[in-house]
């Protein structure tokens, strides 16, 4: 063999250790897991209405609005809710404890409540439990094994005394701020929770509105039957957006409807970084050794 052609074959070895250790390397040190984690799990929630005990009275209309205020969003979330409940008891004069269920991080003594029945202002009670005591209560709340609870569970009941055949416009507000959103883990994963007021009889209507400012979130629908058949209807307002879901026949086959801020992905950068530098690391050290194992041939 002429030295052309033993050129040629060592050049052809050289290449063929490159490709062997580059494809070894490779299925070792550049695999990366770019599956998709699981779905986020609520971390907060508020709830629709529901009755203490079985009731005739129907709840026929729920309209509900929350603000959201995360201007200040790496120190704390401003939140706000009003909710209105329209009922009607088509059979004699009623008494009705009317509870409404959320669990916020936020200071129940330093935040503000209100309730009143068609303008009128009326008694109402605020107590705050942990998940352990709530059942001690009375008050099995199905709704817990869909989040992932660590705040306080709140209820706010009001008693009432509804006549016959009469129609009645209930609002409960609110109003505090929720320190430190991302202080749990790294995503703040707030819903609005439907599935309390299948609890009543016959159909109802309703609309869940959030309004938000400062940093805009991710929009989270959950279906029990399917996907939800309606749109996120999504607008500008002065500083913020308006959020918009609707059902208008029977009663709502969703879970929850909720918003989700995640916060730093440095974590995934360190990743990728670290995984970069192996690389590269890596390719020097197949470098070297091809180098090494050339200059020992020549000496042989």
């Amino acid at each position: 063999m002429n030295s052309q052609g033993v050129y040629m074959r060592k050049r052809q070895q050289i290449l063929s250790v490159l490709i062997a250790l580059f494809l070894l390397t490779n299925g070792i040190v550049l695999p990366i897991n770019i599956t998709a984690p699981p779905p986020p799990i609520p971390d907060q929630f508020i709830a629709d209405i529901f009755p203490r005990t079985n009731t005739t009275v129907r709840l026929i209309n729920i309209n509900t609005m929350i603000t959201i205020d995360a201007t200040d969003f790496s120190n704390k979330i401003g939140i706000n809710f009003d909710g209105n409940y329209t009922l009607f008891n088509p059979e004699n004069t009623t008494n009705l404890i009317l509870i409404l269920p959320f669990s916020l991080c936020i200071d129940v003594q330093n935040s503000t409540f209100e309730a009143s029945v068609n303008d009128t202002q009326i008694p109402f009670e605020v107590l705050s439990n942990t998940e352990e005591n709530l059942t001690s209560t009375g008050i099995n709340l199905d709704c817990l094994k869909f989040f992932v609870v660590h705040c306080p569970i709140t209820l706010i009941t009001s008693n009432l005394t509804l006549l016959e055949n009469k129609t009645y416009v209930i609002n409960y507000q609110f109003s505090g701020s929720i320190p430190k959103p991302l202080g749990f883990r790294n995503l703040f994963y707030m819903a609005y929770y439907l599935e309390t007021a299948r609890v009543w009889k016959g159909n109802l209507t309703q609309r869940v509105e959030f309004k938000l400012f400062g940093k805009l979130p991710i929009y989270c629908t959950v279906a029990r039957y399917g996907e939800y058949d309606g749109d996120w209807q999504i607008s500008d307002i002065q500083g913020g957006q308006s959020v918009i879901l609707e059902w208008n026949k029977g009663k709502v086959d969703m879970v929850y409807v909720g918003i989700s801020y995640y916060g730093s992905t440095s974590d995934d950068v360190f990743g990728i970084v670290a995984i970069v530098v192996l690389n590269g690391l890596a390719y020097i050290a197949i470098i070297s050794g091809v180098v090494i194992w050339i200059k020992r041939k020549k000496r042989n």
